[in-house]
């Protein structure tokens, strides 16, 4: 575990030399906003990945994890429900911390310095610990990055209960503007 987290932190590093002023600049999986889904996976893909809409399914948005990912271990893709090119408007990588909180506030840390290089101009702010929305599920360490016209990156640890079955994690994502509200109306 600790040469996949070296090998994440050096990549990382790497994406900062290039200091992306916007969020299109930035890439997850080598997936940026604006970029077409169609692009990287083909429809049977697309397809077979799990669903994690919203009921209203205004946005779709789909995990692909049994995929071979170079730094995380599963992603989740964003588009327009009606747009038949699926023109990315957020992605997150997941990497799993199971019953390892302070471990994953760890890295958190150190993707936190990383994302402050690389958007020296954003608004930052640690949240500190955050109540996931439903009763005892858990709770989670957002840090967010917010840009002008409304676009943003986010890394977060989550840290759940074991009554829902899924394993801590640490999430970076990066938005567009738009999104970024449609998801605040669902909060």
């Amino acid at each position: 575990m600790k040469i996949v987290l070296s090998i994440f932190i050096l990549i990382f590093s790497l994406q900062s030399l290039t200091k992306a002023d916007q969020i299109k600049e930035f890439e997850i999986e080598g997936m940026s906003i604006g970029d077409s889904l169609n692009k990287f996976f083909n429809e049977k893909d697309i397809n077979k990945a799990f669903d994690e809409s919203y009921d209203d399914r205004v946005y779709v948005t789909k995990t692909f994890n049994k995929i071979k990912l170079q730094n995380y271990e599963a992603i989740q893709v964003t588009f327009k429900a009606k747009d038949k090119n699926r023109i990315i408007v957020s992605i997150v990588g997941v990497i799993g911390f199971p019953n390892n909180i302070s471990s994953c506030k760890k890295q958190m840390s150190s993707i936190d310095k990383e994302l402050i290089s690389v958007f020296p101009d954003a608004i930052r702010k640690d949240w500190g610990k955050y109540d996931h929305n439903m009763k005892n599920m858990g709770h989670y360490f957002p840090i967010t990055y917010d840009f002008k016209g409304g676009s943003g990156a986010m890394v977060s640890c989550h840290d759940w209960s074991e009554e829902t079955g899924i394993a801590d994690n640490l999430k970076v994502s990066i938005f567009e503007g738009v999104y970024a509200n449609y998801i605040k109306g669902k909060n």
